[in-house]
């Protein structure tokens, strides 16, 4: 609720300054209420529809709201802008192309990321995920075992053992390969490091 209060007085004290309109657009986002924080977001294009980081905000914003194609298309937008762009760039590209099914796409580009940052987790986790889902919608005869997925989430947890999405993310892995106490195990550990989620008791229900 501060956030949200010193974004809004932010835009209160000047309405055509972009950058007031993008951060209160990620605190909306972060509260899930995607639609204030899309209009926040397009409200910062229009002031300066130059300004690639303005596209690549939106595009976080129009992932969570489920509009998927919509972010990729407004994530390849920032980066005609900005071609020399910072690795987070290619990781929401990653995830645009995650969040339409076009797994291969999102893994060459997290694994292109990984190779110029080796150090984000958030990034090794994507990964993982989008071979979960490769393997899963069974796209490539290359994704039949799901080996990378736990190379990638292992690589994450060894940058910080006490994440609680890398954890899940592994009891997933296990699940799926049946390993039942492995599974639990992590997925409790998940709950531990993260007892206000509900996400996380979720993941160790199922």
């Amino acid at each position: 609720e501060r956030a949200l209060a010193l974004a809004h007085q932010a835009v209160a004290l000047d309405d055509s300054l972009p950058i007031a309109h993008t951060i209160l657009g990620q605190v909306y986002a972060e509260q899930q209420q995607s639609d204030q924080a899309i209009a926040e977001m397009e409200r910062a294009v229009a002031l300066d529809p130059n300004n690639a980081d303005s596209y690549a905000f939106q595009t976080d914003a129009l992932i969570l709201a489920g509009r998927p194609e919509e972010a990729l298309r407004t994530m390849e937008q920032a980066m005609r802008l900005n071609p020399h762009s910072p690795p987070w760039y290619s990781f929401v590209l990653g995830w645009a192309y995650r969040s339409t099914g076009r797994y291969a796409e999102a893994i060459a580009t997290l694994k292109e990321v990984l190779s110029r940052s080796p150090d984000l987790i958030a990034v090794h986790l994507n990964l993982a995920i989008s071979y979960w889902r490769q393997w899963v919608s069974q796209q490539s005869p290359a994704a039949q075992t799901l080996e990378p997925v736990m190379t990638a989430v292992q690589q994450a947890l060894a940058l910080n053992d006490t994440y609680p999405w890398g954890h899940i993310d592994l009891g997933y892995a296990y699940l799926y390969q049946q390993q039942y106490e492995l599974a639990v195990a992590e997925m409790q550990r998940g709950v531990a490091l993260a007892p206000t989620e509900a996400r996380t008791y979720a993941a160790l229900a199922e």
